[in-house]
């Protein structure tokens, strides 16, 4: 009996220890299970914050695009705006220039392509300001050449070989914008463009001096003193 009775024992004690590793492993896996719910909470809570934050981000760059979106279409509205008035600008600049040299000294420049290289050069800007599909720049990118060239004239003195009204040859001169004179080939007559007047002046007293002035424009005579029939001058509003 008494044998029987420790047998029963131990494996009582068996069972127990037993029952007391499950005990052990089932607590054991809780705490698995609790740390790796902890584990995925704390994951989806950091997933969340960065989410808010990207969303954030993303909220701030949508803002600035659209900034700069709206700043874009005030600048296209500017650019149209200001290529309507550089459009009209360059207009104005084409006929001022022709009016300035309608009224201007009927000088000729045969120091280029042909016998008036000034009346083709306005013949070529003029086509060109009427011609469509030529660029505002490149019309006053010629109109700038032109007017540069214009200012030129005021600044130096030149003489050439032309005709009169009356088929006549003559050597003209003229110095700057002041003074267009001429005396015929002959050297029998001399004269003078009066603006007033819009007709050349016969002033034979000066035939002398502007055969000289002649020469020195020419460079066959070296710079000298001369005394020429200059008209007073006239203001031209551009």
């Amino acid at each position: 009996m008494w044998r029987l009775a420790s047998i029963h024992k131990t494996k009582f004690q068996i069972l127990v220890g037993l029952g007391l590793s499950a005990a052990l492993w089932t607590n054991t896996a809780f705490v698995f299970a609790a740390d790796s719910a902890g584990d995925l909470y704390a994951g989806v809570l950091a997933e969340a914050d960065d989410l808010a934050h990207y969303n954030e981000q993303l909220a701030r760059q949508l803002e600035s695009q659209q900034a700069q979106l709206t700043l874009i279409g005030q600048q296209l509205m500017e650019i149209d705006a200001t290529a309507t008035a550089v459009a009209s600008m360059v207009r104005r600049m084409f006929e001022a220039i022709e009016t300035f040299i309608a009224s201007d000294l009927p000088f000729l420049d045969p120091t280029q392509a042909g016998p008036d290289s000034r009346s083709e050069r306005m013949n070529k800007l003029r086509e060109l300001m009427t011609t469509e599909g030529v660029s505002v720049g490149e019309q006053y990118r010629r109109l700038m050449e032109a007017y540069q060239i214009e200012l030129e004239y005021g600044r130096n003195m030149s003489s050439y070989k032309g005709t009169l009204d009356d088929g006549r040859e003559a050597d003209f001169l003229r110095l700057g914008r002041v003074l267009l004179a001429y005396r015929t080939v002959d050297g029998k007559e001399a004269g003078y463009w009066d603006a007033e007047q819009k007709a050349w002046v016969i002033d034979n007293d000066f035939a002398k001096a502007i055969g000289k002035a002649v020469q020195v424009a020419t460079k066959e005579l070296a710079p000298d003193l001369v005394t020429l029939p200059v008209p007073a001058p006239n203001e031209v509003q551009l």
